[in-house]
C-alpha cells in the first residue's frame, strides 16, 4: 500500500509520528518503507491503539528509502499505530497530504499520528510512505512491484501455467513470490529456465492471495527464468495486470509475462504474482567459496582457519565474508605465504555473513593466506568441501589452512565469499552512519511544492517558481518534478535575468539541481527551467499560493518565460535551502560551452582566498576528460596533485591543504604528458563565493585569460566533516616521504629509533613521512617528538615490526607533553607492529599523543607487559589526546592483546592502562575496531577526559577496574566485552561502566560468564546515561550483580534509561538480587529479565519499569 510522496521534511521534530491503521484480516508481518524526506530517527514502534508497544524495531542504520519489518502477527479488526522517532532528539518527519481513509485487502490506514500523545491528524500521515503484508524480508534485494491486479481471469479451461519471465542482472541465491490479490485455486509454483524445464518448485495449495512463497535456487547473472503457477490440471483464477516492461532493479528484470503453458509471452501483462525479491549473493563479483557443510567446534580448536590464494593479477585490496557455521571469531588476518601478518582486522562484533576488508595491495603472482582465529579462545569454524583451485578474476584459491598453517586440499574453513576490492578506503569507513558527532553534514530547510498532477508537453518558455527569500541563505537546491523533462535549469532575479544556469539534460525525474548562489534577504527569485530553445515536457500541480517554510516562500508560479500564475507551480516539486557550515562555500563556475581536445598543456583556474581554508573541492567540467588535476601555487609549483583518470564528468577531486588568506592559487589538469580534452566555459570574472574569488582561468599552462575557464565548473572549500576526515589522511603540503631502505644517511640494521630522530634533527623543520619496508627494525631508543611539529608519519609497507630490547625505554612513542600549548599538529603511525616479547621482563608501552589531530591504524603491541617488573615502563599503554577542540584523531584496528602481569602485592591503579584519553583531550577521538585484553588498571579508560570518546566496533576482555568505562562526552557502539577469568584475577573490572556525565552505550554484548565484578555499573560519578541494546550473559559461578546503579550526594540524577535489552542471568553462587538499583532515576524499558535462582530486581529504590518482562 503506498501512502503518497512526501510534499516536505519537517526539521526539528522529537516525539513519535507516524499512522494509525486497522486490519480487516489477520495480517502475518508488516514491511514500512522510510519516506523520503525522513531522516535522523532511531527507532520504529508497533504499537496498539492506546499506543502500548507490541514490537520496536532499531532504525539508526536506515536511509531514506530503506525499509525495515515487524514480525507480530496483527489480529483481524483490530486497531495499531506505526510510530517512529529518535529517542528525545530531533529528526526530519517526512509529510504527505492524504485523503483517508487509504485501503488494501488487509489493511486501511485512517490517521496519521503526531504530537507523541497519539493526537490523529485526519489530513496527513508521517514518516511511512508504503506498507506491504505477508511475510518480508527486507534484508534481501530489491523488490519489484508488479502492480496490482487490474482484473482477476477465469473461464473453463483456464489450467495452464501462467507467471512471469525473469532474468537476473546479477547472480542471485533465490527468490520470494507474492500471490497477487485477485489469484485464486493454485497448488503449485515453479520456477523453470527459459525452456521451461522445472528447477524448481513449491506446493502452494495452502496460500492465499498476498501470501509469499520462495525458490531458493542460485539464478545465475544474464539467464532467463519462469516463475509460472497451476492448479495441477484443474481451472484456477489468476490475476493480471497491465504493466510497462521491463520491470528492473538493481539485480532483477521482470521481462514479459508467461501464459498458455507452452511458454507464450506477453509485452503487456503479468500473471499471479503482484511482488518478487531477489535474494542476491553478498558480494557482488566475489568468488564463491561453497556454503558451509558443517560448523566445526572443540576445545582445542584455537588455532587459526581459512584459505591460501594466489594473485592472479594486481589487487587493491580484499572483501570478505564470514560463512554461515563461523562463530567466536576475534580477528582475521592477511599475511604472506610464510604467515608473516600484512594485516590484521578486528571482526569480534561481526556474524555470519557479515563482510571485513583488507586495504594492503596485493601483488600480482604472489600467494597469501587469509585466516581468523579467536585470540586463544576456542571457537566455530565453518567448514565445506571444496574442490581446488577455485578461479575468479584476478584470485585463485588453492588450499585450506588449519591449524594456523597446515594446509588442505579437500576444504575450505571460515569464508565463504572473498573478492577483489579496490580502492583506499577511509579509517573510518566501518563507522555507523548513526554516530552524530561525525555526521557534520550540511542543514538543510524544505520547502514542498506538491506532486505532480500532469505533464504538459510541447512548451518552450521558461516555467517554474518564484520565491521569496525572508532570511539570507547560501544556494538552493531544487528537485525536478516527476513529470518534467528538461534540459536547462535558471536560476533569476524577479526579472528574469540568469543568476545561475545548470544543465539538467542528463538528469531525471526526482534528481536535483543546485544553485550555489548567494540569495539575499527580502529579495524575490524565479526557479525555472526550459528545452534550451527546445520543446520540453513540465510537470504541473496546483498549489495554494503561498507556500512557506523558514527562510522561503514560494508566492506564484512562472510559466511562458515571464508570466505569473497564482494556482499553479511548474517543473520544480521541491526547493531546499543550502546552509553552508564554516568552511563550505562553492564558486560556480558556469557549464561548458565548449570541448577542446588535443591539448597537452595545464589548464584551469586561477582563485584567490578571501579567508583561510583547509581544502578546495573541485568538480571536472562536464566535456572534461584529463588525468591529473593539480594544486599549485601563483607561480605554478605544484602544491598537491591527484590522478584524475578514473574520474569522469561530474565527479570530483579533492586537495586537502591549509590555503592561507589572500593568497592566490591555481586549480589545473593536464593529460600527464598526453593530449587531453579541456571543457571551457565563458565566463565574467570576477566570480566570487564566500571565501574564494575565481580572478582568471588558466591555460598553455601558466597563460591567462579574463574571458575563460577550463577544466572545472564547481569549486568549493570542503565541509568540515570533509576536511576533518581527509586532513587526517592525507600529509601536509611539502611532506618529505622517505623510505628508510634508500636512505644512506640512515642505518636501517642499526637503532632505526635512534637513526630517525638523528635524521630529523638535520632538518630545517619536521615535516616528514617514513615508509618502512617488510621487516623487522631495532627500535631501541624512546622516540620522542615535541613542540608544534607540522607531520610526522611511520607507515609499514605493507607492514613493519619494532623490536625494543633496551631495558631503559619506557615507551616507543612519546609525542608532545602533558603541560604544551603547541603541541605536534600532525601525527601518523600505521601498519606497524611493537615487539616487547624478546624477555618476560620487558615493559614499555606504545604511545602518547598529546597532538593537534592523530592517526593510529592497524597498529599492534605484542608481548605482555610488567609495569610492576624490574623494567617497569609507561602507565600508558596508548594514550591519545586531542588538543585541538575541534579536531579528530581515529585509532583503528589497535590490538593491546597481551595484556600484563597481576601483581597482588600492589594495588590495581598503577598498573598498566589499556587505552585511554585524559583531560589534555579535549577533540574528538574516535576508537574503532580495537582490542584490549587482560590490563589490570582499565581496558578503555576515557572517563577522565572532557573532550569526546566514541568507541565503536571494539572489544574489552577481562580487564580490571572497567572494561568499558565512559565519561561525560562518550559513546560506545556496537561493542562486545567478555568477562570470563574472573575467579583467577586479583583485580577482576567490571563491563561497562558509565562513569561520568550522561554517556550512551548502544547495541553492547556481554559474555559474563565468570565475572567477579558488577558486569554493568552506573555509580555516583554519572548523573544519568542511556544504555540501549544490551545483551549480557550471566554464568552459573557469577557472585556479582548484572547491573548495579548508585548515587551519592554528589550526583546529580538525570536520568538513567537502561532500555532493549535481554539478561539471561544464570548464577547459582549468588543470592542477592540480579539487578541492584539504589537511585531514584533509573527506568528500565522493553526488556527480558531471566534468573532463574535469584530475585530480578532489588536495592533500596524502584525504577520505573516499562514493559519489561522477569522470568
Amino acid at each position: 500500500m503506498y501512502l503518497e510522496s512526501d510534499d516536505e521534511g519537517q526539521p526539528f521534530q522529537n516525539n513519535r509520528s507516524g499512522i494509525r491503521l486497522e486490519t480487516t484480516a489477520v495480517v502475518d508481518g508488516l514491511e514500512c518503507r522510510l519516506s523520503a524526506e525522513t531522516a535522523g530517527i532511531l527507532t520504529a514502534y508497533l504499537t496498539d491503539d492506546s499506543g502500548e508497544i507490541l514490537e520496536r524495531q532499531s532504525v539508526a542504520t536506515l536511509e531514506a528509502g530503506d525499509t525495515f519489518a515487524f514480525e507480530r502477527e496483527l489480529a483481524a479488526d483490530e486497531t495499531y499505530w506505526i510510530l517512529c522517532d529518535a529517542r528525545g532528539r530531533n529528526y526530519v518527519r517526512g509529510r504527505a497530504a492524504v485523503e483517508y481513509p487509504l485501503e488494501s485487502d488487509r489493511l486501511a490506514v485512517t490517521h496519521g499520528i503526531y504530537a507523541g500523545d497519539g493526537a490523529q491528524s485526519s489530513s496527513y500521515r508521517y514518516c511511512i510512505d508504503r506498507i506491504r503484508t505477508g511475510e518480508t524480508a527486507t534484508e534481501i534485494g530489491d523488490a519489484l512491484d508488479l502492480e496490482r491486479d487490474d482484473e482477476g481471469q477465469s473461464w473453463s479451461g483456464l489450467s495452464n501455467q501462467s507467471g512471469v519471465r525473469v532474468q537476473p542482472t546479477q547472480a542471485i541465491t533465490g527468490l520470494a513470490c507474492r500471490i497477487s490479490a485477485e489469484t485464486e485455486g493454485l497448488t503449485t509454483a515453479y520456477l523453470t529456465d527459459d525452456e521451461g524445464t522445472v528447477l524448481d518448485q513449491q506446493a502452494i495449495a495452502e496460500l492465499e492471495a498476498g501470501d509469499v512463497f520462495s525458490f531458493e535456487t542460485d539464478l545465475l547473472a544474464d539467464e532467463a527464468y519462469w516463475v509460472v503457477c497451476d492448479a495441477e490440471g484443474d481451472d484456477y483464477v489468476r490475476g493480471r495486470a497491465a504493466v510497462d516492461y521491463p520491470i528492473a532493479s538493481d539485480s532483477l528484470a521482470v521481462t514479459h509475462g508467461i501464459f498458455a503453458g507452452d511458454g507464450a509471452q506477453s509485452d503487456s501483462y503479468r500473471y499471479c504474482l503482484d511482488w518478487i525479491q531477489p535474494t542476491v549473493s553478498g558480494m557482488v563479483g566475489a568468488l564463491d567459496l561453497g556454503r558451509d557443510d558443517e560448523g566445526q567446534s572443540w576445545g582445542s580448536l584455537t588455532h587459526p582457519s581459512g584459505v591460501r590464494f594466489e594473485a592472479t593479477d594486481h589487487i587493491d585490496g580484499l572483501e570478505c565474508r564470514l560463512s554461515a557455521e563461523s562463530e567466536g571469531l576475534v580477528t582475521a588476518y592477511l599475511t604472506d605465504d610464510s604467515g608473516a601478518v600484512l594485516e590484521r582486522q578486528l571482526i569480534a562484533t561481526l556474524e555470519a555473513g557479515d563482510t571485513f576488508a583488507f586495504d594492503t595491495e596485493l601483488a600480482a603472482g604472489g600467494a597469501y593466506r587469509i585466516v581468523c582465529d579467536a585470540r586463544g579462545q576456542a571457537y566455530v569454524r565453518g567448514r565445506a568441501a571444496v574442490d581446488y583451485p577455485l578461479q575468479y578474476d584476478s584470485l585463485e584459491v588453492t588450499h585450506g589452512i588449519y591449524n594456523g598453517t597446515e594446509q588442505s586440499e579437500n576444504y575450505r574453513y571460515c569464508l565463504d565469499q572473498i573478492r577483489p576490492e579496490p580502492g583506499d578506503p577511509s579509517p573510518l569507513d566501518e563507522l555507523e552512519s548513526g554516530i552524530s558527532m561525525l555526521e557534520l553534514e550540511r542543514e538543510t530547510e524544505t520547502l514542498g511544492l506538491g506532486s505532480d498532477t500532469e505533464g504538459e508537453a510541447g512548451y518552450s518558455g521558461r516555467s517554474g517558481v518564484r520565491l521569496r527569500t525572508t532570511e539570507a541563505v547560501h544556494g538552493l537546491e531544487c528537485r525536478l518534478s516527476g513529470e518534467t523533462e528538461a534540459t536547462r535549469a535558471y536560476l533569476t532575479d524577479d526579472e528574469g535575468s540568469v543568476l545561475s544556469e545548470q544543465s539538467v539534460a542528463d538528469l531525471e525525474a526526482g534528481e536535483t539541481v543546485v544553485f550555489n548562489t548567494a540569495l539575499e534577504a527580502d529579495e524575490a527569485y524565479w526557479v525555472v527551467c526550459d528545452g534550451g530553445g527546445d520543446p520540453y515536457t513540465r510537470g504541473r500541480a496546483r498549489v495554494d499560493y503561498p507556500l512557506e517554510s523558514e527562510s522561503l516562500v514560494a508566492t506564484e508560479g512562472i510559466h511562458g518565460g515571464s508570466l505569473r500564475t497564482s494556482s499553479v507551480r511548474f517543473c520544480i516539486d521541491r526547493v531546499r535551502t543550502i546552509e553552508v557550515e564554516d568552511d563550505l562555500a562553492a564558486l560556480d563556475l558556469g557549464a561548458d560551452t565548449a570541448s577542446q581536445s588535443q591539448y597537452s598543456s595545464r589548464s584551469g583556474v586561477r582563485l584567490r582566498t578571501t579567508e583561510a581554508v583547509s581544502g578546495l573541492e573541485c568538480r571536472l567540467s562536464a566535456e572534461t576528460e584529463a588525468s591529473t588535476a593539480y594544486l599549485t601555487d601563483d607561480e605554478g609549483s605544484v602544491l598537491s596533485e591527484q590522478s584524475v583518470a578514473d574520474l569522469e564528468a561530474g565527479e570530483t577531486v579533492v586537495f586537502t591543504a591549509d590555503l592561507p588568506a589572500d593568497e592566490a592559487y591555481w586549480v589545473v589538469c593536464d593529460g600527464g604528458g598526453d593530449p587531453y580534452t579541456r571543457g571551457r566555459a565563458r565566463v565574467d570574472y570576477p566570480l566570487e563565493s564566500e571565501f574564494l574569488v575565481a580572478t582568471e582561468g588558466i591555460h598553455g599552462g601558466s597563460s591567462r585569460t579574463s574571458s575563460f575557464r577550463f577544466c572545472f565548473d564547481r569549486i568549493r572549500t570542503t565541509a568540515a566533516s570533509r576536511g576533518l576526515l581527509a586532513a587526517l589522511d592525507t600529509p601536509s603540503l611539502g611532506v618529505t616521504t622517505v623510505d628508510v631502505s634508500l636512505e644512506p644517511s640512515i642505518d636501517v640494521d642499526g637503532d632505526l629509533a635512534a637513526e630517525l630522530r638523528a635524521y630529523l634533527a638535520r632538518q630545517d623543520e619536521v615535516n616528514h613521512e617514513f615508509v618502512l619496508p617488510m621487516g623487522s627494525y631495532d627500535w631501541n631508543t624512546q622516540f620522542v617528538l615535541n613542540g608544534p611539529i607540522r607531520y610526522f608519519g611511520i607507515s609499514g609497507d605493507p607492514r613493519a615490526t619494532l623490536q625494543i630490547q633496551n631495558p631503559d625505554i619506557g615507551l616507543a612513542f612519546e609525542f608532545g607533553r602533558w603541560g604544551s600549548d603547541n603541541p605536534p599538529q600532525h601525527v601518523v603511525l600505521r601498519n606497524v607492529d611493537v615487539d616487547i616479547s624478546d624477555q618476560p621482563e620487558r615493559d614499555a608501552g606504545l604511545i602518547t599523543a598529546h597532538v593537534g589531530r592523530c592517526l593510529i591504524d592497524n597498529v599492534e603491541l605484542v608481548g605482555q607487559r610488567w609495569s610492576h617488573g624490574p623494567e617497569s615502563g609507561d602507565r600508558y599503554t596508548c594514550m591519545v589526546n586531542t588538543r585541538e577542540e575541534s579536531a579528530l584523531s581515529v585509532i583503528r584496528n589497535l590490538s593491546l592483546p597481551d595484556g600484563e602481569v597481576e601483581d597482588p602485592d600492589e594495588p590495581s591503579v598503577g598498573h598498566s592502562i589499556g587505552i585511554s584519553a585524559d583531560p589534555p583531550h579535549t577533540g574528538i577521538d574516535v576508537w574503532t575496531q580495537c582490542y584490549v585484553e587482560e590490563f589490570v588498571d582499565n581496558g578503555f579508560y576515557v572517563r577522565n577526559s572532557p573532550g569526546d570518546n566514541i568507541i565503536a566496533h571494539s572489544m574489552a576482555v577481562n580487564c580490571g577496574n572497567g572494561n568499558l568505562r565512559l565519561g561525560e562526552a562518550d559513546e560506545a557502539l556496537d561493542c562486545r566485552l567478555r568477562l570470563d577469568t574472573g575467579s583467577e584475577q586479583d583485580y577482576p573490572g567490571a563491563g561497562l561502566w558509565l562513569n561520568g556525565g550522561q554517556p550512551i552505550a548502544e547495541r553492547i554484548a556481554i559474555d559474563a560468564s565468570g565475572a567477579d565484578n558488577d558486569v554493568v555499573r552506573i555509580n555516583s560519578g554519572a548523573d544519568g546515561g542511556q544504555i540501549r541494546g544490551l545483551d549480557l550473559f550471566c554464568g552459573v559461578d557469577v557472585v556479582a550483580p548484572t547491573i548495579r546503579c548508585t548515587e551519592t550526594s554528589d550526583t546529580d540524577p538525570s536520568g538513567v534509561l537502561i532500555e532493549d535489552f535481554a539478561i539471561d542471568d544464570t548464577t547459582e553462587a549468588d543470592s542477592n538480587a540480579s539487578i541492584r538499583v539504589r537511585r531514584p532515576d533509573v527506568t528500565l524499558r522493553s526488556g527480558l529479565v531471566a534468573a532463574e535462582h535469584r530475585e530480578a530486581l532489588g536495592g533500596s529504590e524502584d525504577p520505573e519499569l516499562e514493559d519489561v518482562e522477569f522470568q
